[in-house]
């Protein structure tokens, strides 16, 4: 047994913040109690001092890139996996920019079986949500899911225009799948450098014209059209104060405002 003492211990499934000691029997938690309660029941057991430390359930990594197959010069499920185990993440999301794109059942399963072999962590693909992730045609997300993804997106690439994005949201909607959009309109930010304004003019430098923020708006009707509303998405200020705004009138989806980005989850 591996008693962890002195910890603190934040866990958002049962809004606990706060000192605690854990015992570990084998791979199960015993017990988690307030500070000292557990020396009796610990008796014999390795002590782990966690003073400074905070103790929390695994993390969830949904955005990684493990490449395998096709990239494995850059990294590989066994090589991700340990760092993500390193770092306290208990499961990862890949994405599908792998090679051959993770856009149909038997590439899926290859990545699965793969990380039942080498995986340190839990592995749940992420699967393309066009063909090719190339925005012209629907990926069999139908066979993907049966197969084990848990989303699709196509990365790094904008759903290529709002009918298909629709089409995706419809589908998914009925496989109870989220959309995980990268929200920019590529017309807009294509071969930008920065953000538009005052300091890209001086600088004679190209801004991404908003694009995000644009993009953003696109997905945020069809979702509401198929009731796939985003409960997170990550956004720009003046997309954040809108958001307030229009939140503040009764208006719009509930949702999680996090940091500068480009990425909504729809659901």
């Amino acid at each position: 047994m591996l008693l962890i003492s002195n910890g603190r211990v934040i866990d958002p499934a049962s809004g606990t913040d706060a000192p605690r000691d854990i015992l570990l029997d084998g791979d199960r938690i015993a017990a988690v109690a307030p500070q000292g309660q557990l020396a009796t029941r610990a008796k014999g057991a390795e002590i782990f001092d966690a003073a400074n430390f905070v103790v929390a359930p695994g993390f969830i990594d949904l955005h990684c890139h493990l490449r395998e197959p096709g990239g494995e010069s850059s990294e590989t499920i066994e090589t991700g996996t340990r760092a993500a185990a390193r770092g306290g993440f208990t499961a990862v999301c890949p994405m599908p920019n792998t090679r051959p794109v993770n856009d149909n059942a038997s590439v899926t399963r290859s990545i699965l079986e793969r990380a039942a072999a080498v995986s340190s962590v839990r592995v749940w693909p992420i699967g393309a949500a066009s063909m090719g992730s190339q925005g012209e045609a629907l990926s069999e997300i139908a066979a993907m899911k049966q197969a084990g993804i848990v989303a699709v997106s196509d990365d790094g690439r904008p759903i290529a225009s709002a009918k298909l994005l629709r089409q995706v949201m419809d589908y998914c909607r009925a496989l109870d799948l989220p959309v995980i959009d990268h929200c920019e309109d590529s017309s807009l930010f294509a071969g930008a450098v920065m953000r538009e304004g005052r300091q890209s003019v001086r600088l004679g430098l190209r801004g991404n014209a908003c694009s995000h923020g644009i993009a953003r708006r696109r997905a945020g009707r069809p979702g509401r059209r198929t009731n796939q509303l985003p409960p997170a998405y990550r956004a720009s200020v003046g997309a954040r104060v809108a958001r307030i705004g229009s939140r503040r009138q009764g208006q719009g989806p509930a949702g999680h405002l996090r940091g500068h980005g480009r990425r909504t989850i729809l659901r």
